[in-house]
């Protein structure tokens, strides 16, 4: 039985590089330096994911690209090779968050499309907007 706990202690915290740092709702600011650190040394495409958004490359009828940011991808079939990479790296970044979570931190954040708009639900949730940071600064000078 003990070994039970040992081997489940170890799922949780993220034991090998294929697995990211686990975050059960608490200490927030510790995962998030660490989660951004595994993240940048999986791929620095994925922060920049994560920090930009879902930056999709659309083209317009003059050749030249306009450069807008979408939550709603287009249909499969329509996708050019570079909103392709953009998808799928939204898409990597979204897998490194779920396998991160617990059950109740993916409720919070399962209904968002990109891995930017997860990441701020949880940043919000757990350090609050940046009005409430400059409050608990001054608070504490």
């Amino acid at each position: 039985m003990a070994s039970n706990t040992v081997v489940g202690a170890l799922f949780q915290e993220g034991t090998s590089q294929g697995r990211p740092l686990y975050f059960n709702g608490q200490h927030f600011s510790h995962w998030k330096v660490r989660m951004e650190t595994y993240t940048m040394s999986n791929d620095i495409k994925l922060w920049r994911v994560i920090k930009k958004g879902n930056l999709l490359i659309l083209p317009k009828k003059d050749k030249d690209a306009e450069i807008i940011v979408s939550s709603n991808p287009l249909n499969l079939d329509e996708y050019t090779e570079e909103q392709a990479v953009v998808i799928q790296m939204n898409a990597k970044e979204k897998t490194l968050l779920y396998n991160a979570i617990s059950a109740e931190e993916y409720e919070k954040i399962s209904s968002y499309e990109t891995a930017k708009e997860m990441w701020d639900k949880l940043e919000v949730t757990y350090e609050g907007t940046n009005k409430v940071k400059e409050t608990r600064i001054n608070l504490l000078v």
